[in-house]
């Protein structure tokens, strides 16, 4: 019980996307690692011991996403030393294999002794680079299992937006995400391409503006950006970052958490995960939840006691 408090405690803390300094903790940016990527060190003032690398996702702000900032950072006051890496492809909304080679070694340099938790694409990385590392354990929060599938369901989805506000939400940030890897091919003016930067490095913190749609539909709508993308990616990547093409070998316990109506990465995912690492790694545990009280990958409020108590069980590990 004394875990899930503190680690309520982390939750509570973390809802503030620009908490400023705090006296519990120190934040060392922008440190060079032996792999030369840029990563954050969070120091606890009061350590316990426990030791995080957190990865991010599809994001440009990369190590710097407000979300991961106020999660690292909350970490840290409760006394867990929380590293964060700077993964150059995700950063760039790239699919770069080259981003798990340099994890894997950068999770050499950190340690056996840390846990990996990775957020959305980060997650699935997280698996194909622990084998050359063994960490304690590993979290993936609404990552995937087949990367090739996974695209397809971008490139059908976004043919259509969603009725829903908060499918939407996530089908225009993908419009967004596509956008900015074709603005070359595109020929998008600079000023365009300059306020698609403004709205993706904004998107995490403000959500769906009625600016961001205009932009939508001023600038992108003309575009077959789905087309596009799909002459431009190469299909081996894909199957290169795919866990069913290449089941991970690992020796820790393995945490799969998915947002069960998660519109941009399906549930379905989270299955075809699961039985990858199995396949590659019998006999490990691996536990599952799909769950209402994600959003992607924030945590949400919902009213289910089973899965809340679920959720922190499978949780608690970052505390210790």
């Amino acid at each position: 019980m004394r875990d899930w408090a503190r680690l309520l405690g982390v939750l509570s803390r973390a809802k503030d996307l620009h908490p400023g300094p705090h006296p519990g903790c120190a934040r060392a940016e922008n440190l060079v690692a032996g792999n030369g990527w840029r990563f954050d060190r969070y120091s606890p003032c009061k350590p316990q011991g426990g030791k995080l690398v957190l990865l991010h996702g599809w994001t440009l702000k990369g190590k710097d996403d407000p979300r991961l900032v106020a999660f690292a950072q909350s970490l840290a006051i409760a006394g867990i030393d929380c590293v964060v890496p700077h993964l150059p492809g995700l950063a760039d909304l790239a699919l770069d294999p080259s981003d798990v080679e340099g994890l894997g070694v950068f999770l050499r340099e950190e340690g056996l002794a840390a846990g990996v938790v990775g957020f959305s694409l980060g997650g699935s990385y997280a698996l194909l680079a622990a084998k050359a590392a063994a960490p304690r354990f590993v979290i993936t929060i609404s990552g995937y299992g087949d990367l090739s599938t996974l695209y397809a369901h971008w490139s059908a989805w976004g043919k259509h937006p969603p009725a829903s506000s908060t499918a939407r939400d996530s089908w225009l940030y993908l419009k967004l995400v596509v956008a900015w890897r074709l603005r070359r091919s595109l020929a998008l003016p600079e000023a365009d391409q300059r306020e698609l930067e403004t709205h993706l490095r904004a998107f995490c913190e403000n959500g769906v503006r009625e600016s961001l749609w205009a932009f939508h539909e001023r600038v992108l709508v003309s575009h077959d950006l789905e087309a596009a993308d799909n002459q431009i990616q190469d299909p081996s990547v894909l199957r290169a970052l795919s866990l069913v093409e290449h089941p991970p070998v690992l020796a820790c316990p393995v945490v799969i958490l998915h947002d069960k109506h998660d519109a941009a990465v399906p549930a379905a995912q989270a299955d075809l995960a699961a039985q990858a690492v199995r396949k590659g790694s019998p006999g490990i545990v691996v536990e599952v939840l799909v769950t209402e009280l994600l959003h992607h990958v924030s945590p949400k409020m919902a009213l289910k006691p089973w899965e809340i108590t679920r959720l922190l069980s499978l949780l608690s590990p970052l505390v210790r």
